[in-house]
């Protein structure tokens, strides 16, 4: 990812969680950060040890609004970093575009997660919900499994026309007791 700014930006307003510069104790202490690169290959040494990364430099390219739309790598910008070990986060931005998703043309939201109703978890799609992190983004597993749930007991209401499912809702809670 490219450098976040400091601060929060136009298209970062209140209440949406801002995806601003941190810089924590464990950077303080000299950790080198590089932005918008590309691992391109783990380069051995002959002997099964990592000696280093073939890195690629990437710059965002921008659509007519103004905003992120793509990493595109930079010509002759190839270099390698020395590297004995490499650790993988294996995060994600939003959920894959291509193919069912775009083949539904289901609707997504300004991040590009698919847009479902917060309560009932429609999609713009009759039959079609959404829950968990490919509602709401990458978030914690408690949050996938809560949604998921909560979910399951409106597609069992859209099919069946009631549920018995449990569900947080105190309000359905008092209707049933």
């Amino acid at each position: 990812m490219p450098m976040p700014p400091k601060s929060r930006t136009p298209f970062m307003p209140w209440p949406t969680y801002p995806m601003i510069l941190k810089t924590t104790s464990s950077h303080e202490e000299g950790a080198n950060r590089h932005w918008a690169i590309a691992t391109k290959e783990f380069i051995g040494d002959g002997n099964g040890n990592l000696k280093a990364l073939k890195i690629v430099d990437l710059q965002w390219k921008f659509t007519e609004e103004n905003r992120p739309a793509q990493f595109v790598e930079v010509p002759g910008s190839e270099s390698e970093i020395p590297c004995e070990r490499a650790f993988l986060a294996m995060g994600f931005l939003h959920p894959q575009h291509e193919g069912l998703l775009n083949q539904l043309d289901i609707e997504l939201d300004q991040r590009g997660n698919v847009k479902a109703t917060e309560k009932e978890f429609h999609t713009n799609i009759a039959k079609i919900f959404s829950a968990g992190d490919m509602r709401r983004g990458q978030s914690l597993v408690v949050w996938a499994i809560s949604e998921g749930r909560e979910c399951a007991r409106k597609v069992d209401e859209y099919l069946m026309g009631y549920s018995l499912l449990p569900t947080k809702d105190q309000n359905i809670l008092h209707q049933v007791m």
